[in-house]
């Protein structure tokens, strides 16, 4: 059990992430990264959610996610950089574009967090084309929030930093030897959260 300031924060935190899973519905594929992400993001960043750039206190009250063109996800990063907004944004992508958005992105230094849900057979491909472009690269189980969550916080402080996008490759698929098939995102975080004495 964590005590403390940190042990308060990172239970307000996965509350935060909970109460979001239950308004996307922990059974999409999607909602365990939406959820993580929103829950990370400040005040005055952004979220993309299809031909919608949304300030992020927005998108949580939606109850849906919808994948962007990248490109224009990437547009919308290269904005807030020219308005020299200290903002993230992030977006779920497509493979509409993507490639000319990696290079986008890799090009300018965009503070843009890419989010896409991928099979792990696709994980060698897509990994091969996002560090052709010199962009960052992050696997992690899509359906975990707690696997989710270094990947993502390591992708928020750097667009943060202003050291480049990183695509998040949520793969969905992966079950580890000890996971449970039935088992989803908002089941595997109250397990989280009553052994961490937080519920």
């Amino acid at each position: 059990m964590i005590n403390g300031r940190t042990g308060v924060a990172m239970r307000e935190l996965l509350l935060k992430i909970r109460a979001l899973l239950l308004r996307f519905g922990a059974a999409d594929e999607r909602a365990a990264a939406t959820a993580v992400t929103l829950g990370l993001l400040e005040e005055g960043d952004l979220f993309a959610l299809g031909e919608r750039v949304e300030p992020v206190g927005e998108t949580a009250a939606r109850n849906s996610v919808a994948a962007t063109d990248a490109l224009a996800a990437a547009g919308a990063a290269y904005a807030l950089q020219r308005r020299g907004e200290d903002a993230v944004i992030a977006a779920w992508v497509d493979g509409c574009h993507l490639d000319r958005a990696l290079e986008m992105a890799a090009a300018l230094g965009l503070p843009l967090i890419m989010l896409c849900a991928c099979r792990e057979s696709e994980l060698d491909e897509l990994s091969s084309r996002v560090m052709a472009a010199d962009v960052s690269c992050v696997p992690a189980d899509g359906r975990s929030v707690m696997k989710l969550m270094p990947a993502l916080r390591l992708a928020v402080d750097r667009a943060r930093e202003g050291d480049g996008s990183t695509l998040i490759e949520c793969v969905v698929d992966q079950l580890s030897d000890d996971e449970d098939a039935e088992s989803g995102p908002l089941e595997r975080l109250d397990s989280v959260l009553i052994v961490e004495g937080y519920a």
